[in-house]
């Protein structure tokens, strides 16, 4: 027995085994302690020296439960495992997420798998980000290119969901049916599948670079008149990332067993990666963050949400995500704060303890976290709170599954990162059946619901009554359904139902659906119901529905006449402000939108009252305890937490860009003032590109004879400006290879003879010599082209940094990939995708000079898609000589941090004594 922090590590062989990895691929870890933390060395593959780095895990178990490695895929070429399926008689399927897929038996308790046991599945088949096992077949949802940049094809089975069977009999997979091809593919692609609860149809999701297909988008619940409807033309991705993707974002879709029939359950996601079924049979996915955006009013935190028929949960790109107060999108059932979600599955499948078996486990990638979800049903909808199962440091958790003996089963990996597969067990006493108690009228509002959504998608003359009765419910999923079952049906007929209304939620609630089916014809008369509308007889939520409202009429079928405006400005300007923030935001929008010329004092006015309150309404953001479980997101968030940004006054910087009247030179001085402390805030990867956006478009109200004043004035952001002032290695240099890299830092840094002893001030200096701050962040500061440095020692061994150096075609993730365009004539051209329009296509080339911009008109271009080739050059290392790749690498191993011991400090030094 070896015992390390709370719990005991047992090797369960007794036997000699050749090397460190078979031996820990023998090791059950038992966890019986409350929240026990502990230490775990793993092993990894061998440097190019032969050398094994190992890192280490540090587990949070609950009480009650035992947690088992395994199974290590990597330590025998199996890939980096990111899906699992259970399918008969005890096997289990897994999926490299770039390469095959593989079948083995679970062992049984007290033993551990063999790599010889684990068997490739002998099909042209594989990066399969969704596996599931149902009717009789392996249901494969696989994420690949169909064709590299030359629009030559890679492969017979890219993205798109197969069905495996096994046709003789003998146990082996040995037929491939494909039964849908898919546009998109990486991390934003196709990902999980699951089995409907009725049995008889399955489920897929995907991510907002997934194209939705013709035979799907015809056939859905969400009405297919989607758009981006924003006021305002949104500000697009400073750094380029999805600026392409219009709506709906990422889909859920529905199909039977053969794929023939395909249907559109709900949109407006942006990268949900797996979803689940509760009892009831409620739909429940985990949606992603946009991180970059981190100090934006637009940022959406990763979410829980229920999905129900046609729903919309309003991601667009840039800064044009919706409010989740608007009445057209439906809200998260939990914020959960920041993070890369990925499993997701419901307890009532795991023998673990009653009050789990209700409730929705979900994972996190990023900061290695399982989160409790305990639902509590609230009318038609859920409500939620939240709580930490357990985690890792470092843990990328991919994918979980409820085993058929009660287990949770769940891998590691991704990325290439480190693969594992453990089994978590409740080895507790059982404290009885999980039994879900429904409040009073939750059953009867959620069958109210669903009588609703029978009409989605089906026209129905004879169900008009019964859903315009329901426009004005107080629930507001049971409301949105019967929204949504209007748009279904031709306006012709409920125009008179509209035209006779009495009601202020089903006139809102129609005008609305008038305006998304784009009726021209309906323009006047929705004008007018609203202008008929009493303000002081709206509740503060009809009042927020009544504003979407005017601003869809606007959006959808154009700017009330002049007249009209005016009367809506009376109706409105006296309301600002109104000391409610969402309404503040909707009165500043529609009145700019509308020419009301006082709107622009109103809103500066706002800009600095929120500026000097600090006010913020930014969604929940992670503990500084969880944050550091990231090394690529942890620092960020730490940062934001210090100095949170005022998100209220950043929502009227942006706004007042596009005001066009009300402006003067004072009004112009309080404007630009404000962005050059804007400058000085802490934010996401976007956060100072997004603000120098703002700027650029501000400045084109000001006369050409003031710019250069206000430019002075506001602080121009230009990271890539001092390229040419950057120092400059002294050299000489060398054509190195990886080897040779490993082994000058096996003499730099770790000779116990030769102790490294540098200053961080030469570090730095070799960090910007090397052009690393030009594209990537440390603590905070640098680019944003490329990932933030900040602890990438914390999840990276040291090996794995060096090919990422020598080979940054390898793995290049969506987030900073460049788009290739392939030009009619021929040509191609590559980058940053920082705007674009009806007509033109704006390119960021250059990521050292974020100022540069190519246009491309895009009636020229051909076909598009991410890059093959990284932004990061390769070599970078030839320019320096072997000290100062020395002093480089202790820079970014440190993190930059001056108190490592690197630079004579402590931070650091309780994991040297660990190694």
């Amino acid at each position: 027995m070896v015992k390390s922090g709370l719990a005991t590590i047992t090797n369960l062989h007794d036997m000699k085994l050749p090397t460190l990895s078979c031996f820990f691929s023998l090791l059950l870890l038992f966890f019986a302690a409350c929240s026990s933390e502990v230490d775990v060395t793993q092993p990894s593959l061998a440097d190019e020296d032969g050398e094994e780095e190992q890192k280490e895990i540090v587990y949070n178990i609950p009480e009650g439960f035992e947690l088992e490695i395994l199974f290590s895929p990597q330590e025998s070429n199996q890939g980096s495992w990111v899906s699992l399926a259970e399918g008969e008689n005890g096997t289990f399927y897994s999926s490299d997420q770039n390469g095959d897929l593989y079948q083995f038996k679970i062992p049984p308790v007290g033993s551990v798998l063999d790599s010889t046991q684990v068997d490739s599945i002998d099909l042209d088949i594989g990066h399969a980000q969704g596996l599931l096992w149902a009717f009789n077949s392996l249901y494969v949802s696989v994420n690949d290119r169909w064709e590299d940049s030359d629009g030559e094809q890679l492969t017979e089975n890219g993205s798109g969901v197969y069905r495996l069977q096994d046709t003789d009999g003998d146990g082996e997979l040995d037929k491939i049916t494909p039964l849908i091809r898919l546009e998109g593919d990486g991390e934003h692609g196709p990902h999980s599948l699951v089995l409907a609860p009725d049995g008889e149809s399955i489920y897929l999701i995907a991510g907002n670079h997934t194209d939705i297909p013709e035979n799907v988008a015809k056939n859905s619940r969400l009405p297919n008149n989607w758009d981006e409807d924003n006021l305002f033309p949104p500000f697009l991705d400073a750094r380029g990332h999805a600026n392409h993707v219009k709506a709906p974002g990422g889909w859920i879709a529905r199909f039977d067993p053969d794929g023939k029939s395909w249907e559109l359950i709900a949109a407006g996601f942006r990268n949900p990666f797996d979803m689940a079924f509760n009892e009831a049979g409620e739909l429940f996915a985990f949606d992603s963050d946009m991180e970059w955006d981190i100090g934006m009013p637009w940022y959406r935190p990763i979410r829980v949400c229920h999905v129900t028929s046609g729903a919309e949960f309003g991601w667009r790109t840039g800064s044009g995500k919706w409010p989740d107060y608007y009445p057209d999108n439906l809200p998260a059932v939990v914020n959960l704060g920041q993070g890369s979600p990925t499993a997701v599955l419901m307890g009532k499948q795991l023998d673990f303890p009653a009050r789990y078996r209700n409730g929705l486990f979900v994972f996190d990638w990023s900061f290695g976290t399982a989160y409790f979800v305990d639902l509590q049903e609230d009318g038609s909808t859920y409500s939620g709170q939240v709580e930490e199962f357990f985690s890792g440091t470092p843990l990328p958790l991919t994918d979980a599954i409820a085993g058929s003996d009660g287990a949770l089963y769940f891998a590691t990996g991704g990325r290439k990162l480190e693969s594992h597969l453990y089994r978590l067990r409740h080895t507790g006493p059982r404290d009885g059946e999980a039994k879900l108690i429904a409040s009073e009228g939750t059953s009867e509002a959620r069958e109210l619901r669903r009588q609703l959504e029978q009409y989605h998608g089906k026209a129905s003359a004879s169900a008009i009554p019964t859903i315009w009765e329901q426009l004005n419910n107080a629930d507001r999923f049971i409301r949105y359904a019967a929204r949504i079952a209007l748009e279904h049906q031709p306006f012709a007929s409920w125009k008179s139902k509209l035209s006779a209304e009495k009601d202020t939620d089903r006139i809102i609630q129609s005008s609305i659906a008038a305006a998304r089916k784009d009726e021209t014809s309906a323009k006047p008369l929705i004008t007018q119901k609203l202008l008929g509308l009493d303000w002081a007889g709206l509740s503060e939520r009809q009042q927020k529905d009544y504003l979407r409202a005017i601003e869809l009429l606007a959006i959808r079928l154009g700017l009330p006449k002049s007249a009209e405006q005016a009367e809506f400005i009376n109706k409105l300007s006296s309301k600002l402000p109104s000391g409610d923030y969402q309404l503040d935001r909707e009165l500043t929008q529609i009145l700019i939108a509308f020419g009301d010329a006082s709107a622009t004092d109103k809103g500066l006015a706002l800009l600095e009252k929120h500026t000097s309150e600090k006010s913020s309404t930014h969604p929940q953001m992670l503990s500084a305890e969880v944050s550091n479980r990231s090394e690529q997101y942890g620092k960020t968030i730490m940062a934001v937490l210090e100095n949170m940004p005022p998100t209220e006054a950043i929502f009227y910087g942006t706004l007042l860009s596009h005001a066009e009247k009300g402006w003067s030179e004072p009004a112009w001085e309080r404007y630009f003032n404000w962005f050059y402390d804007g400058m000085n805030a802490k934010g996401g990867m976007s956060f100072k590109p997004f603000l120098e956006n703002i700027r650029r478009t501000a400045m084109k109200q000001v006369p050409d004879s003031l710019q250069a004043y206000y430019e002075e004035l506001s602080g121009i952001y230009q990271p890539g400006a001092d390229l040419m002032n950057l120092p400059q290695p002294e050299g000489p240099g060398a054509e190195y290879n990886s080897s040779d890299i490993s082994r000058i830092l096996r003499d730099g840094l770790e000779d116990e003879d030769n102790e490294y002893k540098g200053k961080i001030e030469t570090g730095r200096n070799i960090y910007s010599a090397a052009l690393c701050g030009t594209c990537h962040r440390m603590l905070g500061e640098g680019g944003s082209s490329g990932p933030d440095l900040t602890q990438l020692h914390t999840r990276f061994k040291r090996n794995e940094i060096i090919t990422a150096i020598f080979s940054p075609n390898d793995e290049i993730s969506d987030q900073y990939a460049n788009t290739l365009l392939h030009l009619k004539d021929g040509k191609r051209t590559a980058g940053k995708i920082v705007s674009e329009t009806d007509d033109k296509i704006i390119l960021l080339p250059n990521p050292f000079d974020p100022t540069f911009r190519t246009e491309i008109n895009k009636a020229d271009v051909a076909s598009r898609e991410l890059s093959p080739v990284s932004p990061m050059p390769p070599n970078l290392l030839n320019r320096l000589n072997k000290e100062e790749i020395i002093d480089l690498f202790a820079f970014i191993l440190a993190g930059g941090d001056e108190e490592h011991y690197y630079y004579g400090g402590t931070k650091g030094l309780e994991e040297k004594e660990k190694d």
